[in-house]
């Protein structure tokens, strides 16, 4: 049936729509618009150029004091999310970290952009000398006892590879659960070792082992502190097994942090190492027998490392008291090149200690933790001493 004209008498919402493309047209051809354009472009060459030269600096340079490299230890997790807090209040307060207040140093972005490219750091005005002068550039020790003689060596990296296959253990390893432990005993750069235990090693730079390392010395330390009745944890995770040398303090932080949270009472937290220097300026005269000397460090890069200083200084003096010669001083660690916090900022009473170095034996090295047992015994009945009288 034919039906005239029934389109044009259905309602609207019954009629077919007919399909709309709306286009829109973008004009470059104005100045500005051209400037926006070209900006943008030159902006993403400059991003890729730098991110080039910084992806080959980290596969080729290695140990040197490069942007990268300074940017990679200069900035540890903690305070790459402080400085992300600063500028996005909304993931500071999202941030577990920032809980209750973090006691991280607080750096601005600002900061340090300055420091990756200029090689000064802000907070230490000293560095703006590393240029001109070049021990100031690698060491940056300052002695904090007058009868510091011999400034410790800067940590080598070793030459041989690192990692053996061994499946990498963040796990502290179980911790003794009866009494009270009151010291803390660790080894971040756990395969130091002496070059006369390694049969024909001659090399400071190969001056590390799986067996006999400083693992063993803390062995000794802990033993002779229990037998004076002093509860001593210590842990001896491989941070060798998880590659890299220079971020072994941020593998052994995870370490530290899960056994002071399961031991409040742990009043001294030592990280033993070994030092660089050769024999003669790590090697003294205790008795009558030679011991493995010992160097204090306390770590620049904690915003708290005065409580530290004092820690260290303490235990030098009680050293130069009982055993003359001993020590070889304290010093705070300021670098220009990274972190040298040590995971003290952990720890009000945390230090590091260099024990011999790499022409010293483990014999001598052993001795010298006899010694420091005695030490840290007395320093422990001076404070329990103090603190009685306090109440």
């Amino acid at each position: 049936m034919n039906i005239p004209h029934l389109r044009s008498r259905m309602r609207p919402e019954t009629m077919p729509r007919s399909r709309q493309f709306r286009t829109v047209t973008i004009n470059i051809g104005t100045g500005r618009m051209r400037a926006l354009v070209v900006a943008l472009s030159v902006t993403m060459a400059i991003l890729f150029f730098v991110m080039s030269i910084f992806a080959a600096q980290l596969m080729e340079a290695k140990n040197q004091n490069t942007v990268a490299s300074r940017f990679l230890h200069s900035i540890s997790n903690q305070s790459l999310n402080s400085i992300i807090g600063q500028e996005i209040p909304l993931y500071a307060s999202a941030d577990p970290n920032h809980a209750g207040g973090s006691k991280e140093p607080q750096e601005s972005f600002s900061s340090l952009l300055f420091y990756l490219f200029t090689d000064v750091n802000v907070e230490h005005p000293e560095t703006m000398l590393g240029g001109s002068i070049a021990a100031m550039a690698v060491s940056h020790f300052e002695p904090l006892t007058e009868d510091s003689k011999y400034q410790p060596g800067d940590e080598v990296p070793p030459n041989q590879k690192q990692g053996d296959g061994q499946p990498p253990s963040t796990q502290p390893e179980p911790v003794p659960t009866k009494g009270k432990p009151l010291v803390y005993v660790y080894h971040s750069h756990n395969r130091e070792a002496y070059l006369p235990d390694l049969n024909g090693v001659k090399d400071f730079n190969m001056a590390y082992d799986k067996d006999k390392n400083i693992t063993l010395v803390g062995e000794e330390l802990v033993k002779k502190l229990e037998a004076k009745q002093i509860e001593t944890i210590q842990t001896k995770v491989d941070y060798w097994t998880m590659g890299n040398f220079d971020n072994a303090y941020d593998y052994s932080r995870k370490t530290v942090q899960d056994v002071l949270a399961k031991n409040k009472s742990i009043q001294m937290v030592f990280d033993i190492h070994r030092d660089s220097q050769p024999r003669d300026k790590t090697t003294a005269v205790i008795n009558g027998q030679q011991v493995a000397s010992v160097y204090l460090i306390v770590g620049g890069s904690n915003k708290d490392y005065q409580k530290n200083e004092e820690f260290a200084k303490k235990l030098h003096e009680k050293m130069q008291q009982m055993y003359p010669g001993l020590s070889k001083g304290a010093y705070t660690k300021r670098s220009t090149a990274y972190d040298t916090r040590y995971n003290q900022d952990l720890h009000p009473q945390s230090i590091l200690f260099e024990i011999g170095g790499p022409e010293n034996t483990l014999e001598e090295a052993k001795r010298t933790a006899d010694l420091l047992a005695d030490v840290i015994a007395s320093v422990l009945a001076d404070e329990q001493k103090t603190s009685q009288q306090g109440k």
